[in-house]
């Protein structure tokens, strides 16, 4: 563990709170050619789901704020392993996706991903950290996770 992610995100007080597994038939992570795919990431903390409902309802903002926040922690820590595995020397964030198990009444979407948009770009930079994104509000997610945020990280020379 002293590849450059590792040693930002402990700079960062981002300390990894969960293994990197798979709740099912996946992998946590996938490499293709220059492009690293990050399964949907959780609000899991030890590996337990630490926040569960329905944000706007059984959430409260502080909590749909930390459960976007956890998720974004173990995304990094498991782009980490990537990092750690390939031995790469830099990374771009290129897409990130957010879903939201929210009620039809939320309509701040945007605003609670962009926790997960700001730590990028805090711990990549303003050039390698910039990326498109989608979020999406469902009705339902694995483990009643309120939030499960997903990405794909670009490999540079």
């Amino acid at each position: 563990m002293s590849n450059f992610l590792s040693k930002k995100l402990l700079s960062l007080n981002l300390s990894r709170e969960s293994d990197a597994l798979s709740l099912a038939n996946y992998k946590p992570f996938v490499v293709f050619e220059k492009l690293v795919f990050i399964s949907g990431q959780l609000p899991l903390k030890k590996n337990k789901i630490r926040f569960t409902g329905k944000i706007d309802k059984e959430l409260s903002n502080e909590e749909a704020q930390q459960s976007v926040y956890l998720s974004t922690n173990n995304l990094l820590w498991n782009l980490n392993d990537v990092i750690d595995e390939f031995k790469i020397n830099r990374i771009k964030c290129i897409n990130l996706k957010g879903y939201f198990n929210c009620t039809e009444a939320f309509k701040n979407h945007s605003i609670l991903l962009n926790l997960c948009s700001d730590l990028m770009i805090k711990v990549f930079g303003e050039v390698d950290g910039s990326h498109s994104r989608s979020v999406i509000g469902v009705s339902s997610l694995p483990k009643e996770s309120p939030v499960e945020i997903d990405g794909i990280f670009g490999i540079l020379d």
